[in-house]
């Protein structure tokens, strides 16, 4: 079986001409069976129209060029300073900023320790909580439901909800700006009746575990930091965990020993349970071990489909529309999250993996027949696409994945194009994968870059937008063109969405 893949011949540039109509589409030479023509490419980010290929079946191309920015600046103040994941941050960040001077001022008595640890347990809270898969699995499931009749600019907001990082972040961010303070005002009180010659219950060890914690929530953030986590991700995860975990421990240490120092006559579990940190503390404690009491190890059959990707079977584990989970052969360690292809009808699923480092390098050589994983299965951000009446999905490589996890399970709602671009994707991929591709989309748009060369997306996904009158772009690629796309389709007022690669 013969597959259409969009190719170029043309070694030459095409312009087009200046008095050329734009709002109809050119009649390629009957000569030819795609009239595919290569253009001049420039930056994304230029200010100059970027031109690449025409793309439609049969010949029918849509003349239009990607419209230039309005402005330069405003664009990247907009969608990259004030993007929707920092603005949930701040917006985190900024209310905690508020009430932490409300307190300063407004709380000089005996109740601004109390007050401190109960909103540093709050904040921990919120980010343990915003990443829990229980959480995220329902908000996505309330919020896919939005009406097509509400107003675009409502839905593209609502669909923004991928970007929920950005109250993690600033939770977590705003935890530590509260346990400083804290720590400052344990030390402050201790220090003052020491040099005094006033001894209290437990000095020692309740100014031990104030500043453990401190420095392990500091460490955390600093290994969280855009460029630091992409440079040492192992060292992330790490810090994430085992930092996470012996921080949480170290508080409710802190927490108990500073409470049994404070109580008087009252019964220490008393004493505790009258604070609202200790049932935060304990709600942060269930959500953190509750993924690990469902951790198991399950059979894999490897299907390795070329020397650049495996394809992995699961058949014990169901999961639903735009689902994934992560895998792990050292769980405590490093895992690896991964959209997953439902089996309709049985109870059996499987991942796409592609060659992205040593970890996925080893998967497709060695062939594992044993993974660990843990917790449910997650949501993906492709969920949320149905709340718009058209949408364009784009994946490069592997990134179809996921397109098809959604592709397979949408019933046609959106309508949709897929356009996915590989190398020599039917070797890579093998036949099957490329068979359930032109199942979900028998017009889908596939770029063979082995022929072809890399193809200036931006331009491609722009003339598909027009051409289907779609409502929003769906791109499931690297970190690099992912956001690059993105940004050069948002700053022409374009709706795109992608994964914020923030874990």
């Amino acid at each position: 079986m013969e597959y259409p893949h969009y190719l170029h011949d043309d070694k030459d540039g095409f312009y087009y001409p200046s008095t050329l109509d734009m709002s109809k589409p050119i009649e390629p030479s009957t000569s030819l069976d795609y009239g595919h023509r290569r253009y001049r490419a420039t930056s994304i980010f230029s200010r100059t129209p970027t031109l690449s290929f025409d793309i439609e079946k049969r010949g029918i191309i849509f003349p239009g060029p990607l419209p230039e920015c309005g402005s330069y600046v405003w664009p990247k103040i907009r969608h990259v300073v004030f993007s929707a994941y920092r603005r949930l941050f701040s917006l985190v960040f900024l209310g905690n900023l508020a009430g932490l001077l409300y307190i300063a001022l407004n709380f000089n008595n005996g109740k601004r320790v109390a007050n401190l640890s109960t909103a540093v347990a709050a904040n921990l809270l919120v980010a343990v909580l915003i990443r829990q898969d229980f959480i995220i699995n329902a908000l996505f499931s309330i919020l896919a439901r939005t009406p097509l009749w509400f107003p675009l600019r409502v839905r593209r907001s609502i669909a923004k909800l991928y970007e929920y990082g950005g109250v993690h972040s600033g939770a977590a961010v705003s935890a530590t700006m509260w346990y400083i303070f804290l720590t400052e005002e344990i030390t402050r009180t201790y220090s003052k009746a020491s040099s005094n010659g006033v001894y209290l219950k437990h000095m020692n060890a309740v100014l031990a575990f104030t500043w453990i914690p401190l420095v392990l929530l500091v460490l955390v953030i600093v290994f969280a930091l855009p460029g630091i986590r992409r440079r040492f991700h192992d060292y992330f995860e790490a810090s994430h965990r085992f930092g996470g975990w012996t921080g949480i421990g170290a508080i409710w240490i802190q927490a108990v020993v500073f409470t049994d120092s404070t109580r008087g006559s009252t019964s220490l579990g008393m004493a505790l349970a009258r604070g609202p940190s200790f049932w935060f503390l304990l709600t942060i404690t269930g959500c953190i071990i509750f993924p690990w009491l469902r951790l198991r190890k399950v059979m894999v059959r490897p299907q390795r489909l070329s020397d650049h990707a495996t394809r992995l079977w699961f058949d014990t584990i169901k999961v639903g529309w735009c689902q994934g989970f992560a895998v792990s052969d050292r769980p405590l360690l490093e895992w690896h999250t991964f959209a997953s292809l439902p089996e309709p009808g049985h109870r059996a699923c499987s991942v796409l993996v592609s060659n992205a480092g040593d970890w996925t390098k080893k998967q497709i050589n060695q062939g594992p027949h044993m993974l660990w994983i843990r917790g449910i299965p997650r949501t993906g951000i492709l969920r949320i696409a149905p709340i718009f009446k058209c949408a364009i999905m784009v994946a490069t490589g592997s990134g179809i994945g996921p397109q098809l996890s959604f592709l397979l399970g949408c019933k046609d709602t959106p309508r949709y194009r897929l356009l996915w671009s590989a190398r020599d994707p039917e070797r890579m991929y093998g036949r099957e994968l490329m068979g359930l591709v032109h199942r979900v989309d028998p017009a889908a748009v596939i770029i063979d870059t082995q022929k072809t060369g890399r193809p200036d997306l931006v331009q491609l996904i722009y003339e598909l937008y027009v051409k289907m009158e779609a409502e929003a772009v769906f791109i499931i690629s690297n970190r690099k063109i992912t956001r690059e796309s993105i940004y050069a389709l948002e700053s022409r007022g374009i709706p795109a969405y992608g994964p914020v690669f923030d874990s």
